[in-house]
C-alpha cells in the first residue's frame, strides 16, 4: 500500500513539474487590443509633431498644390564647367480619370486605356529659370527630372503614350517653359509627384 501512495505521490509530483513548465513558457506579456490602439494613436501624434518641423517639399510634408518652390540646379557647358542657377517649380494643373483619358485618347488613336484598376493622370508643370550664372548654356527641364510616388511610397515607372504639350523644354536663363507630366496611378491614390534636382534629395508635391 505504501508502495502505490509512493508512485501516486511521485506521479503527481511530475505532473506538477510538467505543468509549471508549460506555465512557463506561456507566461509572455499580453497587450489587450485597447492599449495597442492607445499606442496607435500616440505614435500617430507624435509622427505629426515631427511633421510639421520638415521642411516643406520633403514627402511627409510636401509642398502645397499651386506654391512656388526655389530649387538650385547646376547647368553645364561643354568642358563640364558648373554654373549655379535657380529653378522655379509650380503645379499648375492636375486632370485624373475619365477626363485625362479623353484628352490622350483624343491626341492619338494608338494609346490605349488604362489598365484596370488605374487611371491616368495629367499634371501641368511651370518652370522658370533664374538668377544663372550663364547666359550661354541652357538646362534642360523635362518629364525625366519627375516622378510619381503612390502614397505607399513605391516610385512608379515612366509610361510610354502621347500626350498634348509634354514637358521637354530648354531654357536659358530668364526663360519659362510648361508641359505636362503623364502616368497611371491606382484609381482615387493620394500620390504625390517629386523632383530630382541638383541640390540633393527630391522635392515632393502635392497634387490637389
Amino acid at each position: 500500500m505504501k508502495k502505490v501512495i509512493l508512485i501516486w505521490g511521485m506521479l503527481l509530483v511530475l505532473v506538477l513539474a510538467a505543468c509549471g513548465d508549460i506555465d512557463e513558457k506561456n507566461s509572455r506579456e499580453v497587450t489587450p487590443k485597447g492599449d495597442v490602439a492607445g499606442e496607435a494613436q500616440a505614435g500617430e501624434g507624435d509622427k505629426q509633431e515631427e511633421e510639421k518641423e520638415k521642411p516643406v517639399g520633403t514627402r511627409s510634408n510636401p509642398l502645397p498644390f499651386g506654391d512656388t518652390i526655389t530649387v538650385k540646379e547646376n547647368i553645364y557647358d561643354d568642358s563640364s564647367n558648373a554654373y549655379e542657377s535657380n529653378l522655379d517649380i509650380t503645379l499648375l494643373e492636375t486632370i485624373r480619370g475619365e477626363e485625362a483619358w479623353a484628352i490622350i485618347k483624343g491626341e492619338n488613336m494608338y494609346n490605349e486605356p488604362a489598365t484596370d484598376g488605374f487611371e491616368y493622370v495629367l499634371i501641368k508643370v511651370k518652370g522658370f529659370l533664374k538668377e544663372s550664372e550663364t547666359d550661354d548654356d541652357s538646362l534642360y527641364f523635362s518629364d525625366m527630372n519627375f516622378n510619381f510616388v503612390t502614397n505607399e511610397g513605391e516610385v512608379l515607372e515612366f509610361i510610354s503614350v502621347v500626350i498634348p504639350n509634354g514637358l521637354s523644354k530648354e531654357l536659358f536663363n530668364g526663360a519659362t517653359g510648361e508641359g505636362f507630366l503623364v502616368n497611371q496611378v491606382k484609381t482615387g491614390d493620394d500620390f504625390k509627384v517629386s523632383y530630382d534636382s541638383s541640390e540633393g534629395s527630391p522635392i515632393f508635391f502635392s497634387v490637389q
